[in-house]
């Protein structure tokens, strides 16, 4: 059969579109091409938390079908994407009492079980916790944890038991269309690779193959990061996500050590055109190569919460792109102007916890079907007028990470 489905880019996105056009019977039809091993771009420098606390219903509704997605793949598909279901506490002090009320009843109203915890029932969850720094706290028990390369693998894996078809080392020089629809791509070697309907799907990497066809993404690449401190007894394994709002923090506790992350005044972003091929190596700010002066800003916030930070240390420092767009929604749909063409990108730093979702909507839009969330404010096509290499709109995507919420 004639793959004709073509989707560019094997990261998170580009797997979980794969799985889903499988389940629909379409394997056969799909190949995958990426420059690179599948999951080696921004995927397997993620996080890994999932959590469907949010305030917008269609981001619950994403989130809510990467759930369950990994719950199909553990028992329909054996496959272990390292999962732990460890729940997530929302802690501050008592002048956010009234947003986790609201975020509380709003998770509540939309089916997702959350309750509040007095100090002692957090600290027996989380013990690494100063008592004196929180107030408040609202507990998340179905929230969890992956590893991201685990989860990109499993999708993968069972959409080519499903019949789809992988090529790295592939590289996509443009989209070819004719007479408002797409023909297919060609490579940058010369070979042109004829389908009906093209996903772009390249990450951080998308808008080099959008803007040529007057598409321009609202989205680019801003610096994400995380650190991991060294072991510690009191550290348990299995603990919650803790989310610190009002120092814009989150962490939790990795083998053996606690994995946390900022959401930094002035966030590094880069242009598309200036992130390499392979992302091994990259460095985003050469006056800060390893995040220390962002890491210095929250340090004394952090230790308010976590005292054993300073004694501690830092044993890791993770990095890697995340696609923020000014108005904190993704980019997932089907362009109006080129028939057969489709865009997954602009994660807001939830590309794994959306990835299911976004799955399931890019597949009921080839497959004509109704979808499952009202997709309009997702559209690609919703900032026609922008340049996203221009270096004030970069900023303005920076600006949407610094101020995003850590929910």
């Amino acid at each position: 059969m004639h793959r004709d489905i073509l989707i560019i880019g094997c990261g998170i996105f580009g797997a979980a579109i794969a799985w889903s056009l499988g389940r629909r019977g379409l394997g056969r039809r799909v190949l995958i091409v990426d420059r690179q091993p599948p999951a080696s771009g921004a995927t397997s420098r993620a996080a890994g938390l999932v959590t469907q606390v949010r305030a917008d219903p269609v981001l619950q509704a994403l989130a809510g079908e990467t759930l369950a997605a990994i719950k199909l793949l553990k028992t329909g598909f054996s496959e272990d994407v390292g999962c732990h279901r460890v729940g997530a506490l929302h802690i501050g002090p008592l002048a956010q009492q009234p947003a986790l009320a609201q975020m509380l009843a709003t998770c509540t109203a939309a089916g997702i079980r959350g309750q509040w915890l007095d100090q002692a029932q957090v600290l027996a969850r989380s013990p690494w916790l100063a008592p004196a720094a929180f107030d408040v706290a609202t507990y998340f028990p179905d929230e969890c944890v992956v590893d991201p390369y685990l989860l990109s693998s499993a999708y993968l894996r069972g959409a080519q038991q499903m019949g789809v078809r992988l090529r790295v080392d592939t590289r996509v020089a443009h989209i070819r269309h004719l007479s408002g629809a797409v023909t297919g791509v060609a490579l940058e070697d010369g070979t042109v690779l004829p389908a009906r309907t093209v996903v772009n799907a390249a990450g951080a990497w998308s808008n080099l193959l959008s803007v040529p066809l007057s598409l321009p993404l609202p989205m680019a690449p801003v610096r994400s990061q995380y650190w991991i401190t060294g072991r510690a007894p009191e550290l348990n394994p299995g603990g919650p996500i803790v989310f610190m709002s009002d120092i814009r923090a989150y962490a939790r506790p990795e083998v053996g050590a606690l994995l946390f992350g900022v959401r930094e005044s002035a966030p590094v972003v880069v242009s598309p055109q200036d992130l390499p091929e392979n992302l091994q190596g990259f460095v985003y700010d050469m006056a800060d190569p390893d995040g220390w002066d962002n890491l210095a800003q929250a340090f004394a916030p952090l230790c308010r919460y976590f005292p054993a930070l300073e004694r501690l240390g830092i044993a890791h420092y993770i990095t890697g792109p995340s696609n923020y767009t000014p108005d904190g929604q993704p980019i997932v749909g089907a362009s109006d102007s080129i028939s057969g063409l489709l865009v997954a990108s602009g994660c807001n730093g939830s590309g794994i916890t959306y990835s299911a979702g976004v799955g399931r909507l890019i597949a009921e839009l080839i497959c004509g079907d109704t979808p499952f969330v009202d997709a309009r404010r997702l559209d690609p096509a919703r900032a026609l007028q922008i340049d996203p290499f221009d270096p004030a709109f970069l900023q303005a995507c920076a600006h949407a990470r610094a101020t995003k919420s850590t929910g």
